[in-house]
Order: structure tokens, then C-alpha cells, then sequence
């Protein structure tokens, strides 16, 4: 009689125990799996010489520059994708925008995940156009965009990489650049040149470098380790330049 309940007990500790160790195993698989292989890149590039001077804009009463240098050198508006990164599709698809604004395109460089909406949106009290030019029929629109008026347009990724030529034909010194991909795998240079490419599977990757206002572009090899952040530091200068032709 004194051994029942003490077995029921024994029995019931013993299932506890063997439901913490499977929590626990259930806990490290998560933890395991949260890392999924993956790590990420985090760079700088930077811009060491003498840049080319910028257009005046006299309509806007600005200039458009070519390159855009912050904090230590630091160059804004490069962008930084791993080269043939497979396709993803896409997830939230929240419209970009691309301002004319002073007689500029703001921002003058913009990258996308394919099929993502670009909406141009025209900010200046004049008519403004808007000119997209590309390998791709799918990425060449010619829009009117009167004082106030929008137009919106979504673009093809491009399997070699290069960016769609946005300018204004009204206005013909108005540039601007947009980078298409069908993978998340990229980024734009802020203020002070930094990059952060997220979600990198571990391994090594090519990392392209690419600024189309200053004709900038590197390559680099990255090593990626799951769960870690690799840096990357790009450094151009002036025999880097190769901006195109004026209009």
C-alpha cells in the first residue's frame, strides 16, 4: 500500500523530467534553427580625392552633385548586392518613391526588389517628364509628369545587373539610377557610406560594389560565417572615375 503511491510519484516525477529534456531539445533546435546558416555583411565605402564639381541647378537654385561624400568620405547613394544571389520573390511590396524636386531626382539612386511599384512624383511648380532608358523594353517608359501629377511604373530585374537610366526630357540635366533585383540581398550606402546586407547564406560570396553617377565599381570576395557579421571596406579615388557622358 505505501508503494503505490510512492511508484505514482517516482512516475510522475520521471515524465517531468523527461518533458523538461525534451523542452530543452526543442529549445536548442529553435535556438539552432534561428541561426539557419545565415550571417551577415556590413561595409563602408568611401571616396578618397578630389570629386568632379556638381551641376547648377539655376531653376532650383541647388546643384545636383555627382558624388554625394559625408562623414569621413563616406559615399552616399553607392549600392552594394551579392552577384547571382538566386531569386526570392518577393514579400511586402511597399511603393519607392522617386521625387522631382528642385529640378533633381530625389533620391538619385534607388534600388528594388523586382516588380516592386516606383511611383515619380513631380514636387516643383514646373512640367517635369520622366525618361527611363534600359536593355529591357519592360524597363523603358517615357511619362509626362505635369506640376503635382505622379506616374508609377514597376520594372524587370535585369540578370546582368545594370540599373535603369532615369533622366527628364524637359530637363535634361535631371539623372537618376534604379537597381532592380529578385532577391533581397542588397543595399544602398547612407550618409556616411555604410551598407548592411542581411540574411547572407554562410559561405563566400561576391559582393559588387556599384556607384553609376561616378561610373564607380568594385568587386570583392566576402567570407560569410552563420550567425556572424563580416565587414567589408571599399575605398575608391579619383582614377576610379568613369562618370557618363553629359547630355
Amino acid at each position: 500500500m505505501t508503494q503505490g503511491p510512492a511508484s505514482a510519484t517516482s512516475r510522475m516525477s520521471l515524465a517531468l523530467r523527461s518533458i523538461g529534456s525534451a523542452v530543452t531539445v526543442m529549445a536548442g533546435g529553435l535556438a539552432w534553427a534561428s541561426a539557419d546558416g545565415v550571417g551577415t555583411i556590413e561595409g563602408r565605402v568611401a571616396f578618397s580625392g578630389t570629386p568632379p564639381p556638381p551641376t547648377i541647378v539655376f531653376e532650383g537654385g541647388g546643384v545636383q552633385h555627382v558624388l554625394h561624400l559625408g562623414e569621413r568620405q563616406g559615399l552616399r547613394y553607392a549600392v552594394a548586392f551579392l552577384a547571382g544571389a538566386p531569386t526570392e520573390a518577393a514579400g511586402n511590396d511597399t511603393p519607392a518613391t522617386v521625387s522631382q524636386v528642385g529640378f533633381i531626382f530625389d533620391p538619385p539612386v534607388l534600388a528594388v526588389r523586382e516588380g516592386q511599384a516606383v511611383r515619380f512624383t513631380n514636387e516643383d511648380g514646373a512640367n517635369h517628364n520622366v525618361r527611363a532608358e534600359h536593355a529591357l523594353p519592360a524597363n523603358r517608359l517615357d511619362a509626362y509628369t505635369g506640376a503635382g501629377q505622379a506616374h508609377t511604373h514597376r520594372f524587370r530585374a535585369d540578370p546582368g545587373g545594370s540599373p535603369v537610366s532615369v533622366t527628364c526630357r524637359v530637363h535634361p540635366w535631371m539623372a537618376a539610377w534604379i537597381y532592380v533585383f529578385p532577391h533581397p540581398r542588397f543595399s544602398v550606402t547612407d550618409v556616411g557610406g555604410r551598407f548592411r546586407i542581411e540574411r547572407v547564406p554562410a559561405g563566400e560570396h561576391r559582393v559588387s560594389i556599384r556607384h553609376p553617377a561616378g561610373g564607380l565599381a568594385r568587386d570583392l570576395t566576402v567570407r560569410v560565417e552563420a550567425g556572424a557579421t563580416s565587414r567589408a571596406e571599399v575605398v575608391f579615388d579619383s582614377s576610379d572615375l568613369a562618370p557618363p557622358p553629359s547630355p
